[in-house]
This record gives structure tokens, sequence and C-alpha cells, in this order.
């Protein structure tokens, strides 16, 4: 099978993150991909460094007609099995280029929760041209068949995220990790990792931070974004501005995470977050708003206990009264915690698996599914 996948992302986050692990999945059980992305952009160095083929022939947004019959021509010679759009504002073009083309199979993946709007350009390639959609989560599918009922429910598939957990690092590590952090060697370390924008919620982490009235403890902000400059202004705001360590955008995120004592997703929006599934594969506790692909990863779940804790979504008191509580369970060695740390651990190695991932994702690109 020969697919494309189309990526528009100027950063690289969860989404770039679960196409670039479907990529090298799908070439390692021999099938042809291709990501059509921004010309010397992260996205394209990323892929690059990992041997995903690349182009830069891509759908524009919605006023880009050159870019649309270009990627048609393209699209027809090449001649993919599958076409799969991964960004929204190149769905429109996308899904026409690749009807035009002859493309067999056109997918759409969403990863947030997202509304599709009643009418306009959005609406007609849903109605036309698109063949299924991938979901990451039940909320997603469930809010794209509210706002948008006459779509098959049957082609709507929730294919949970899979990550290639790495095992939590040794302790020369973690402490060598923390120091290039600043953290400072007996603090408590409340991490958020992230593109730091609105949607994050990093804006309540500090605030639930502050008020969380926990001493010698630090939080750690990885990620970089428009929001930075605010979270800055906050944080001093909240005369924490000492206590908060600005890591910026860094690619082993997901080692970093275990370096820290407990990470916080406080999200106002996702999908499932991949940041959250590496926490937990990593052992570090995790506290998360309750949002989409939440419950299913940390909440109580087919016969299991819960694997960490969930907060309502924009509430910086709850959030704050769960950081504590967890941080007294970290600095105590509860088993509270340790029973919620390791079933975490089980539900990555049972639930959360690359190869489980790929099977229904490549299902869903072959019309198997």
């Amino acid at each position: 099978m020969k697919v494309v996948i189309q990526n528009t992302s100027r950063v690289w986050g969860g989404n770039e993150k679960w196409l670039a692990t479907l990529a090298a999945g799908l070439a390692a059980r021999g099938h042809q991909v291709i990501v059509s992305c921004r010309r010397g952009g992260v996205v394209a160095g990323e892929l690059e460094r990992r041997g995903i083929a690349t182009t830069t022939v891509r759908p524009g947004a919605y006023g880009d007609v050159l870019r649309g019959l270009h990627f048609a021509g393209w699209l027809r010679r090449e001649r993919p099995d599958a076409l799969l759009l991964t960004s929204w504002k190149g769905i429109p073009w996308g899904a026409w280029a690749g009807r035009r083309a002859g493309t067999p199979r056109i997918v759409v993946r969403l990863g947030i929760v997202r509304a599709l709007p009643r009418r306009g350009r959005h609406t007609r390639p849903f109605r036309r041209g698109v063949d299924a959609l991938l979901v990451n989560s039940a909320e997603v599918r469930d809010a794209w068949l509210r706002s948008a009922p006459w779509f098959p429910a049957d082609r709507v598939h929730v294919v949970l995220n899979g990550i290639d957990a790495l095992p939590p690092p040794a302790p020369e590590e973690r402490a060598a990790l923390r120091a290039e952090l600043g953290v400072s060697p007996d603090a408590l370390a409340v991490a958020g990792v992230g593109h730091v924008q609105h949607r994050k919620g990093f804006d309540l982490l500090l605030d639930a931070f502050a008020r969380s009235g926990i001493a010698e403890s630090e939080v750690v902000i990885v990620g970089g974004g428009p929001e930075m400059d605010r979270l800055r202004e906050r944080a001093a705001a909240r005369g924490i501005a000492d206590r908060v360590r600005w890591a910026g955008p860094r690619p082993d995120a997901a080692r970093l995470l275990g370096a820290c004592d407990i990470f916080v997703l406080s999200s106002r929006n996702e999908g499932m977050a991949n940041v959250l599934l590496e926490a937990m594969a990593a052992g570090t506790p995790v506290v998360a708003t309750d949002i989409a692909g939440v419950q299913a990863a940390i909440g109580e779940a087919d016969g299991r206990p819960a694997a960490g804790w969930v907060v309502p979504a924009e509430d910086a008191a709850a959030l704050a009264t769960a950081l504590a509580e967890v941080a007294a369970g970290v600095r105590g060695h509860s088993a509270e915690v340790r029973r919620r740390v390791e079933e975490a651990a089980w539900r990555i190695r049972n639930w959360f698996t690359v190869e489980r991932m790929i099977d229904e994702a490549e299902a869903v690109l072959r019309g198997a599914a």
C-alpha cells in the first residue's frame, strides 16, 4: 500500500508525533509512505531525521487554488492507495485534490474535539470527498457525530494513541536531567509539557501550583509558543516566578518527564494527549483535567482501578487540591501513589501499544475496518 500523509503544522506536537509513529510503523511493514509538509520546517526536519520520506507538495489553505491544483497533479502522478489528511486547514483542498486525482481512499484524522461547521468550505469535503474519519478518543467521535449527524457513524473509527514507551531513567540520569532543568536537588518538581497556547491550560497549572502551598516545590514548563510572555507575567503576579523553570521546546520531553515528580495535564481540549501517555510510561504520577481521552487513559475503566488523578476542567482550585494530595503521597511514598503508577504502566503495556495503534489505523486506511 502506498500512503500519502498530509500535515501543515509549523510546530512539532502530539499530532506530528502520532503521524511520525504511524509512518514509521507502516514503512516497517513494507508500505510506502510519503509525508506532505512545509519546506524546511521543524516537522520536515524531524521526519527526515527519522528516515521518513517527505515532499513539499501540499494542499494550501482555503484561498490557495494553485496549491490545490498542484497537489492534485502530484497525486495523479504518485497514485497513492490512500491519502491521510491530518491538518484541518488542508482538508478542503486536500480532499478535493484526492478525488480529482482518483485516490481510492481518503481519510481524515482528528486529534482534538472539534465540531464541524453547519455549512461552508469544511462541510463540503465530508459530504462528498472523505471516506472515513480516524479519531483518537470516544469524545472526539461523539462530538463530531453531534455536529454532523448525517455523517455515517460506522465510518468514524476510534483508534487510541500508542507510544514507544521509554523506561524510567536510572537514578544517575534522573539527577543529571534535573540539574540540566535547573531543578533544586531536594525540590518536588511538577511538570507541564506542550505547545504553550491557551488550549493547553498552562495558566491553570501556574494558578494551581501557586495555590497548592507545596513546600520546596518547583514547576517545570517544557515547550514554547505564543503564550510564553503572558505566562511569565502570570508567574510573577502569582509570586512564583523564582520557582518556575522554563525549559523551552525539547525533543526529549518524554525523557524529561521521568526526571520530574508529578506530571500535570491542564489542557482545555485534547483528543488523547500523547504526553499523558508518556508520563504514564515514565512512572511519573499524573494529575489531569477531565477532558477527552483522560478517563480512557487514567480513569477507572474496564474494571481496572484509576491510574492517576482526574479533576474538573477549568478548575484551578480542584487542581491545586489534587496537586497537594499527590505531592504528599509522593513525599510519603504512599501505597496509593505506587498503585496508580503501577496501573499506569500496565495500561501502557496493554492498551496503548504502537503495534495495536498501527494495526487499527492500517485497517482504516485499507478500508478493511
